[in-house]
């Protein structure tokens, strides 16, 4: 199939039908194209679905931008647009929402339940396949189709939430907590994905900026709302929420997005679902692949996890857990390079050729080391405020609001300066990795007397991680072409998660083995048991005793935020990879 006559001979008859009715200036305006270039160009407009398995001898790194596109982009517009982005919203709530909500609900669960020991893995098991799924539904998207993988992803969250709402026993409640994570993980990747296909590249940036900003306000509103579901309802209902809300979004997108997406509108049939089901078209679903990076990303999630909280970093179940998963994930770089290979009809889950870019590899660092204080922070702060400050679960959460409200402030302003003041995304990352810098080294000097400045530090920490993680996802079309913005998309939000959970066993480590060492100096073993069943503890010490404990705890927490600093000084190490004389621009993408 290396000739051009053999490529045309592999369209379906319907595709060869439209491609003759393309606009005539097309033709004449390539009267001399060769044969390669036409093949292409008829790589560009074919539905991954349907596309011939190899269409041409040339090796798979060649850059598409150089492509002839004979038919230009169909963008959606008007009300149906914004219905759209309305139902991706909705869902990326849901499964945003769904990561938090349960924090405020754990006690409840697990005395109706009777399973406190196992209470954490009602967070953990979502966590995992949350974080394995995200580069693998975005690759097979582009196989599947984004429509039906984005309404898989629904019905597996909406199904499964319903079924963690009837449950009877905690094993139930944990296991189908992983299915529901397997459909949010589907859901995030498929918004990032679908949204820079939604509009045009001028654009990009307040669609991406919107999206983060329903990210951060569903993280915010997770335990408050759970909270309020605890104190007034059932705890079965942090689950059962999402069924009328899911129902809602599926029935939105499943109407609404066209069929073939985002191929609408240019002269080329949506292939059946027998077509995305054939055997030409499974043969390209890279399974084997997909498998190893699942389990390598759920042993090395479960082992940084672990580490440091319920096992220390030195047990054989951390130890092996982590080697194992660092062991598969070299084996699944060896497998990509294998199936990377010409001779390979499957197509890549992660193609190697993202690594051979330095700018893709510094973007991918950017997230991975953002990642680690991001998390640190939003998780720890609330409890600092609660073990330093003395301040009650609702005002602890209040006060971190300087922290959650500032992200989403950089979110919104970051799409404007990308998209219509023409800011190169590199300056705004550069920017925001200062900021963070700034904020997390002011922050990690605050003493207990200082809970007003701490407002103004995590402020700054805010924007600089609201700036940096909305422009890292800005920047990917910027530096990929458009046959790998799915799996550089899914890929970006990995590397964060995964820097975000080492990011959390690091801080733990460090905050126990503080705690470990300084407050026996003060405190009875009985004591601090107390205290490790429940902060408020501290408010009942007597007063010297209570000054004292409060310092040890301020103190190991700006221990822990020293130790992040570091992470956000590799942040701006990272960026040099990504420098060039002749930035681009948001004018530099007019055609992607």
């Amino acid at each position: 199939m290396s000739t051009a006559s053999s490529k045309e001979n592999s369209l379906p008859s319907d595709v060869a039908v439209a491609e003759a009715s393309a606009s005539k200036s097309a033709v004449v305006e390539h009267p001399k194209a060769d044969a390669d270039a036409v093949a292409k160009a008829e790589d560009h407009i074919i539905p991954p679905a349907i596309q011939p398995l190899q269409l041409s001898d040339e090796p798979s790194d060649a850059a598409p931008h150089t492509e002839p596109e004979l038919i230009p982009p169909v963008y959606i517009t008007g009300w149906r647009l914004y219905a759209i982005i309305s139902g991706l919203c909705m869902s990326l709530f849901l499964s945003t929402l769904e990561t938090t909500i349960v924090t405020t609900s754990l006690v409840s669960i697990t005395n109706a339940l009777h399973g406190f020991e196992q209470r954490d893995w009602i967070v953990t098991s979502y966590l995992l396949t949350y974080t394995g799924f995200l580069i693998i539904f975005a690759k097979f998207s582009d196989v599947l189709g984004r429509k039906f993988v984005v309404l898989l992803s629904l019905a597996i969250f909406t199904i499964f939430s319903i079924v963690c709402g009837v449950i009877s026993s905690m094993v139930q409640l944990i296991i189908f907590r992983a299915f529901q994570g397997v459909g949010a993980s589907g859901i995030y990747a498929m918004v990032n994905v679908i949204n820079p296909e939604l509009v045009p590249s001028d654009k990009w940036g307040n669609i991406v900026a919107g999206t983060s900003l329903v990210l951060v306000f569903s993280s915010v509103l997770g335990p408050v709302l759970g909270g309020v579901i605890n104190d007034h309802s059932s705890w079965r209902w942090v689950f059962l929420l999402n069924a009328p809300t899911g129902a809602f979004a599926t029935a939105l997108l499943a109407f609404l997005l066209p069929s073939n997406f985002p191929h609408q509108g240019r002269g080329v049939n949506q292939p059946s679902m027998r077509d995305k089901f054939s055997g030409a078209a499974i043969a390209r679903l890279d399974f084997v692949g997909a498998a190893v990076l699942l389990a390598a990303s759920i042993l090395l999630v479960f082992g940084f996890e672990e580490a440091g909280s319920r096992y220390p970093w030195n047990s054989p179940i951390v130890i092996s857990t982590i080697v194992c998963g660092g062991s598969l994930f070299l084996a699944f770089i060896a497998c990509e390079y294998v199936v990377g290979k010409p001779k390979y009809p499957q197509e890549p889950v992660f193609p190697l050729r993202l690594l051979k870019d330095r700018h893709v590899v510094g973007l991918f660092l950017t997230a991975f080391f953002t990642g680690l204080p991001f998390m640190t922070a939003l998780i720890n702060l609330p409890q600092r405020f609660q073990a330093v400050h003395g301040l009650t679960p609702f005002a602890a959460g209040v006060h971190t609001l300087p922290l959650l409200l500032s992200s989403p402030l950089a979110a919104a302003v970051s799409g404007p300066l990308t998209t219509k003041m023409d800011v190169p995304p590199f300056y705004l990352l550069l920017f925001g990795a200062c900021m963070q810098i700034l904020g997390v080294g002011l922050a990690s000097s605050v003493t207990p007397d200082r809970l007003r400045d701490l407002l103004g530090f995590e402020a700054i920490m805010g924007f600089g991680f609201g700036m940096t993680l909305v422009t890292v996802l800005i920047y990917v079309p910027f530096l990929v072409d458009r046959r790998d913005l799915a799996v550089s998309m899914g890929a970006v939000t990995q590397f964060r998660t995964l820097g975000g959970t080492i990011g959390l066993a690091v801080g733990a480590t460090i905050l126990n083995n503080h705690l470990a060492s300084s407050l026996p100096n003060y405190l009875t073993p009985s004591e601090m048991q107390s205290i490790s069943d429940s902060v408020q503890f501290i408010d009942s010490l007597p007063a010297p005793t209570r000054t004292a404990v409060r310092s040890v705890f301020s103190e190991g927490y700006n221990e822990q935020l020293r130790t992040m600093l570091y992470f956000s000084v590799a942040v701006l190490v990272s960026l040099t990879l990504m420098w060039d004389r002749n930035l681009k621009r948001a004018r530099d993408m007019k055609g992607y």
